[in-house]
């Protein structure tokens, strides 16, 4: 962890926050909510937006999960690419369709799943990369509303680069 920014202590959080880092065991997570503390109300509307974004929306558990890890890769957000969703394992995303994310070759994903990953990469790397042939393989898989929820879920994720650069870290990761 790095000097830049402190941790709230576990006491100071507020009863919600404390709340959400006593369900986690993660270290990571709890590091998290701890750094978030310090703007515990904007942190609160973050948590209501992601949440709905990633456990509530038309994509599905796969393709959510995939864009999730897929911009955690570029974050470089360890507490982020250390985290799996159980349903997501549950619907085939194993560590082997995670590390076709960052390759040409996907066999282990759908055509649909693939243009999802190649857009979530592009979009929270360099979105001006995002090609004519991109936008159309977005246009025949999903429909507008998925396609608005698939940048807000990018959107999201990208507070990744904030975890990286203060130096957030998962147990067993390094």
């Amino acid at each position: 962890m790095s000097d830049f920014m402190p941790l709230a202590a576990p006491d100071d959080l507020p009863a919600d926050l404390r709340a959400q880092w006593d369900a986690t065991s993660r270290a990571g997570l709890r590091d998290f909510i701890r750094l978030m503390a310090h703007a515990p109300d904007h942190f609160r509307r973050y948590n209501e937006v992601y949440g709905q974004l990633r456990f509530d929306n038309h994509l599905g558990v796969r393709v959510t999960e995939l864009v999730r890890i897929a911009v955690s890769q570029t974050t470089q957000c360890q507490v982020c690419m250390a985290g799996r969703l159980p349903a997501a394992i549950a619907e085939g995303v194993t560590e082997d369709v995670v590390c076709q994310i960052n390759t040409a070759h996907r066999p282990d994903m759908s055509p649909a799943e693939s243009a999802a990953v190649t857009f979530a990469l592009k979009f929270a790397t360099d979105h001006q990369s995002i090609s004519d042939a991109d936008k159309r393989a977005l246009r025949e898989h999903f429909t507008p509303e998925q396609v608005v929820e698939l940048a807000l879920l990018c959107v999201m994720c990208l507070v990744g680069r904030f975890s990286n650069i203060v130096g957030l870290l998962e147990d067993g990761w390094d």
